[in-house]
């Protein structure tokens, strides 16, 4: 595995593990500069991303992530990720889902999600 691939395993390991157990904690992976798409509705910033976090009305969530890609991004140490897996909501049906995203470096040694765009795939 190469170090990017090891980098991304673990970003994709810690946010769907928070928002499996603290759906409001994922808000420190974004900044103001950060945008999500979920499901065609663009969010900007971190006051619209934590909006969209506080409405998601599932009490329980579990994601299984199938397969991932990664490649170098733009501006250097970032990374950009393609993430394609199930999840399933409240112990309803289980829905395949899509997700990208671009994390950049903070400027204070970690990283930050500047890009996420998430659709289920029907």
């Amino acid at each position: 595995m190469n170090p990017a691939q090891s980098i991304a395993q673990q970003f994709l390991q810690q946010y769907y593990q928070t928002l499996m157990t603290n759906k409001m904690a994922l808000i420190q992976f974004y900044t103001d500069a950060s945008i999500m798409t979920y499901g065609g509705e663009q969010y900007n910033g971190l006051k619209a991303i934590n909006e969209k976090l506080e409405s998601l009305a599932f009490q329980q969530i579990v994601y299984k992530v199938d397969d991932m890609d990664v490649q170098p991004g733009a501006v250097q140490n970032s990374l950009f990720l393609f993430v394609t897996g199930t999840l399933q909501m409240d112990g309803s049906d289980t829905f395949k889902f899509s997700q990208s995203f671009q994390i950049l470096p903070n400027g204070q040694g970690g990283l930050y999600v500047h890009n996420d765009i998430f659709r289920l795939v029907y």
